[in-house]
């Protein structure tokens, strides 16, 4: 089932909330376009918006993170990395193989499993650092 943007999903960080509703609606673009099995010709564009999504998104948050001295943040990074790698996968396969619906349904599969609850759950945790009162490093 397709998630929507909710409030729950708010990590009170105005930068950071803005770039998750913006990979909500991205995320709906897809399931529209793939519903309509147009995913074949979609998965192209969605495959290069996830990449450029994740290199600005986890720029912002690697940055705040760092800046926040959050405790975690080697965890996360190899969850960034992880997102990264299995990207790469898709995109070999896109280059070796062509277009497909299955591979738009794969990428559909990783921008609601992977990084709509990577928000919900590990994004949550750095908030709640900053939120709990830990200071910005110089």
């Amino acid at each position: 089932m397709l998630k929507d943007w909710s409030e729950v999903y708010s990590v009170g960080i105005d930068e950071i909330d803005e770039q998750h509703r913006g990979f909500f609606d991205a995320s709906h673009r897809l399931y529209e376009e793939i519903i309509e099995r147009r995913g074949k010709e979609a998965v192209t564009t969605a495959l290069a918006f996830m990449r450029d999504y994740a290199e600005r998104h986890f720029t912002t948050e690697e940055a705040f993170m760092r800046a926040h001295a959050y405790p975690d943040i080697k965890d996360h990074l190899h969850m960034h990395a992880a997102f990264f790698h299995r990207l790469d996968e898709l995109e070999q396969e896109l280059g070796m193989f062509g277009p497909s619906q299955d591979l738009a349904d794969r990428a559909l599969d990783i921008t609601q499993d992977w990084l709509i609850d990577h928000i919900a759950d590990e994004d949550m945790l750095y908030a709640l650092h900053v939120k709990s009162g830990a200071r910005v490093s110089a």
